[in-house]
């Protein structure tokens, strides 16, 4: 009988896991939200809707969502296809289906992406992180404004009790528009 109790007891356990699993992945999270909670959610199927503030000039395969502040700020990524993000998104709110991917910044990714800079200082860095904040299409091949960011990277990694920083960002699989209100 203890047993049968204890087996039942288990299963009700790996039920209720799996049920609020599904229950994170079926929630339409905010910017904010997922940034919050990237760490658990790193590699799951996501829901996140924002404010599209900026879309890549470069092809349209990225846009950037914002949340409530200026610091809630997610890059959502387009693979390979035809499929791009229309300038005509920005200033709208739009939900995203995909995948959360973690950059972690650490101090050999940012030696890396030094010597990427120095090396070359016409082309993009291949490791640079890009995150659309505004007036970034001005410092577009300027090594001082990369060397200046990773610099601010490295003071962060090293206040970091993890010994790195993550970015966040969305591979994206489908995204839909909220209507305009009238």
């Amino acid at each position: 009988m203890k047993r049968v109790l204890f087996f039942m007891l288990a299963v009700i356990v790996l039920a209720s896991c799996g049920t609020k699993k599904e229950a994170e992945q079926d929630k339409v999270f905010k910017v904010g939200e997922i940034l919050a909670k990237g760490d658990s959610l790193a590699n799951d199927t996501v829901f996140v809707t924002g404010i599209v503030d900026h879309v890549c000039k470069h092809g349209g395969k990225k846009m950037f969502l914002v949340g409530s502040t200026e610091d809630e700020r997610l890059r959502i990524d387009l693979g390979e296809g035809d499929l791009v993000f229309k300038q005509e998104l920005i200033g709208s709110t739009v939900t995203v289906k995909g995948t959360l991917v973690e950059l972690r910044i650490d101090n050999a990714y940012l030696d890396k992406w030094e010597q990427e800079v120095k090396a070359d200082s016409i082309a993009e860095a291949a490791s640079k992180v890009h995150m659309g904040e505004p007036g970034h299409e001005q410092n577009e091949g300027n090594s001082n404004a990369d060397i200046e960011k990773i610099n601010d990277l490295r003071a962060q990694v090293k206040a970091s009790t993890k010994g790195y920083v993550s970015f966040f960002s969305v591979d994206c699989l489908s995204y839909t528009t909220e209507p305009e209100k009238k």
